[in-house]
């Protein structure tokens, strides 16, 4: 018994196959009743009867390996997913282009995967907050309770987690726990490194209390095999101010997160990217890899979802607007989101209660550079901070 694990099959975390995909046969009932639906999935848009004939017998080239019934699993057994695909490495974009290409193009709303719009620039141009020319008003900043920014990345000596097994994932830790190891002990970065499997009953606890302890059972990841091998290999890194976090193999290899009470967004963003650097010159001098992040020649980072593809970032502030909640709601309050490349989503984030406050944060996510996205947040927050005091 480790964390509640049973002995035997967990649903919880546990990888199982649709039926049909097992045999590597088209689940067509299935994808025929998720198009039928009133919302379907990317997956099941996507993934029709003549591209499940062209890729059924292909394997991807690279380590994991990845099939066309791995990728599409989670959309064929949950369809209220909205993505509902997932790739095992990063070939496995490449090799399934005729169907991982229109999901992208889908979801990532005017991108061309043949034109192609990667990242332009260094990561330390990409992600200068000096860069960002846009300022919160000070309206915005009274009503920001909080601010967090993260960024998803990849290792490019590993295969993607849902391609990997347990000794991908251990490596990983391995790897960032001698990262972490790296960091000077005055700087505001620094911290520890907590492992799923060494931290002691009162350290979960704390974890768990202060909302940084992730913890699984969500059936699409698992689905997608983001939980297989629980717990091993998994962390969570925290600096003294627990104001920078990363998360080790929740799903991506790294989740890099910068975050902090109030509206100074210029500063997470600060933190944030000089987390990323930190990471990647440990990375690169203890491994001699020139490129640290997986990265992809058309739309930029690698990421084992489609829908984090290019940046993997995503940059949020809680603003309070009791009023406009009151007055239109939630649903138009998205929609003026959505109309200025922005979402929102519940209090405590997605699909959440909506109450006093709303999570803002940038729906674009490929394509610009890092801090651009950081502004469509900036302004955004402006917006819906003028329209509260209208009312």
């Amino acid at each position: 018994m480790l964390f509640g694990k049973k002995p035997g099959y967990d649903p919880d975390y546990d990888l199982k196959l649709e039926e049909s995909l097992a045999k590597n046969e088209y689940p067509e009932e299935k994808l025929a009743a998720a198009r039928a639906a009133e919302h379907t999935s990317l997956c099941a848009q996507v993934c029709t009867p003549e591209v499940w004939a062209k890729y059924k017998d292909i394997v991807s080239s690279g380590p994991a390996k990845w099939t066309l019934a791995r990728a599409i699993n989670t959309g064929v057994m949950y369809p209220d997913s909205f993505v509902g695909c997932h790739a095992g490495d990063r070939e496995s974009y490449d090799d399934f282009r005729d169907f991982f290409y229109p999901v992208i193009e889908k979801y990532h709303t005017g991108f061309s995967m043949e034109k192609g719009s990667p990242l332009q620039g260094a990561p330390s141009e990409r992600m200068d907050p000096s860069r960002i020319t846009v300022d919160l008003c000070d309206s915005a900043k009274e009503k920001i309770a909080s601010t967090r920014i993260r960024v998803a990345r990849n290792l490019s000596m590993f295969p993607l987690n849902p391609g990997g097994s347990r000794e991908s994932r251990e490596e990983v830790a391995n790897l960032m726990a001698k990262v972490y190891a790296r960091i000077p002990l005055d700087s505001d970065l620094a911290g520890e490194f907590y492992l799923h499997t060494k931290i002691s009953d009162t350290e979960r606890q704390a974890l768990i209390d202060d909302h940084f302890l992730f913890r699984g059972k969500d059936r699409m990841q698992a689905a997608s095999g983001y939980h297989e091998h629980w717990p091993h290999g998994r962390g969570v890194y925290l600096n003294k101010a627990k104001t920078f976090i990363n998360w080790v193999n929740e799903g991506d290899h790294l989740r890099i997160i910068s975050m902090e009470m109030g509206g100074d967004v210029k500063a997470v963003f600060e933190r944030l990217s000089a987390g990323a650097k930190a990471i990647e010159e440990g990375v690169k001098a203890i491994t001699g890899v020139d490129e640290v992040f997986m990265m992809h020649p058309k739309f930029g980072a690698v990421t084992c979802c489609p829908s984090n593809i290019g940046t993997g970032m995503r940059g949020s502030v809680h603003i309070m607007v009791p009023k406009l909640i009151e007055t239109i709601g939630f649903e138009a309050i998205d929609r003026l989101c959505r109309e200025r490349n922005c979402q929102a989503r519940g209090t405590t984030g997605e699909h959440s209660e909506v109450l006093d406050r709303i999570d803002v944060s940038n729906w674009r996510r490929i394509g610009l550079p890092e801090y651009e996205l950081v502004e469509d947040m900036i302004r955004c927050a402006n917006f819906l901070a003028g329209e509260e005091d209208k009312i």
